[in-house]
């Protein structure tokens, strides 16, 4: 099944209540056609849809369904260039900040007012230039972020066959990741000792990048992972630990959290682009299926 196109067709925006309801009634229809069953589970008001067993899964594969709003600038990701990354993520809000504080300091000094009524008039500026610029409109394409992550779900657990693996896939993570965040509150016992490999991002380019967190790169299944997920002519596979790495998903919540993602290289620089922006309209059928026809190696082998 290719899930991939069929979702960015039918369920490209997954944002208010009533999208993200449709969406989750379609995959627990269709999971549990298979071999699993699918519920959601409300989380602290977050739905996260479960499937297959939490307590006995030795390793849960997660991604987000939630879409996020369209951005006039790109979310601009660079896994292994930490300080690049964190400059371009900083610059913006920095500028609409001096922006911002310019455009009240013009108007306070034309109308001759009070410093308070500057700096009221500097945060009423900025925060709503903020949430227009990022946060106010739909966004229709969404192919990459995230539902290359979701495809890649529902086809490993469809592919699945194994009791001791589990799946979900987590709601608000574009609000700051606050499904996973709710999901870990509630099983952060039962999680010790289960490894959690999430999918974000993965439509787009050759190079499969994975970053573990430190008690990820502990667990007995990561040396099997990383030894059953092998490179080829069209793709690059690439394991990082969370040191030296940057990386704003579910799997950050997570002790024993992975993530993955794909990128694209230029003058040895890792990156993804045109995600949160009306871009964001390519995804590669052939990146979920190296990702799936690899992790279904490492399961049958390993876990």
């Amino acid at each position: 099944m290719d899930y991939l196109n069929l979702i960015n067709t039918k369920y490209p925006i997954r944002r208010t209540k009533e999208e993200k309801e449709k969406f989750r009634n379609y995959v627990i229809e269709e999971v549990n056609k298979g071999n699993y069953k699918a519920n959601v589970e409300i989380n602290d008001n977050h739905n996260n849809v479960i499937i297959g067993d939490i307590n006995n899964a030795k390793v849960i594969f997660t991604a987000h369904y939630d879409t996020p709003a369209t951005s006039i600038i790109p979310n601009l990701m660079l896994p292994r260039n930490v300080f690049i990354g964190m400059v371009y993520q900083l610059g913006i809000p920095i500028l609409l900040s001096i922006l911002s504080l310019v455009v009240a300091y013009l108007i306070s000094n034309f109308i001759e007012t009070e410093l308070s009524f500057t700096v009221v008039l500097y945060l009423i500026l900025y925060l709503s230039s903020f949430y227009l610029l990022t946060r106010c409109f739909k966004n229709k394409n969404n192919k990459n972020d995230n539902t290359s992550g979701v495809a890649t779900v529902l086809s490993i657990a469809i592919k699945c066959q194994r009791n001791d693996v589990a799946f979900v896939l987590f709601d608000d993570e574009e609000k700051g990741l606050l499904g996973s965040k709710a999901f870990n509150r509630k099983y952060k016992e039962v999680l010790n000792d289960k490894l959690i490999i999430n999918f974000d991002c993965v439509g787009v380019g050759n190079n499969i990048i994975f970053i573990a967190k430190p008690g990820a790169e502990l667990h007995p299944l990561y040396k099997m992972l990383n030894q059953n997920f092998k490179s080829n002519n069209d793709y690059n596979v690439l394991f990082y630990p969370m040191k030296g790495s940057l990386s704003n998903s579910d799997y950050k919540n997570f002790y024993n959290g992975i993530g993955v993602m794909a990128c694209k290289k230029k003058k040895n620089i890792y990156y993804t682009s045109k995600i949160h922006t009306n871009k964001d309209q390519e995804a590669s059928i052939k990146n979920i299926e190296f990702i799936v026809n690899n992790i279904m190696n490492f399961i049958e082998a390993e876990v």
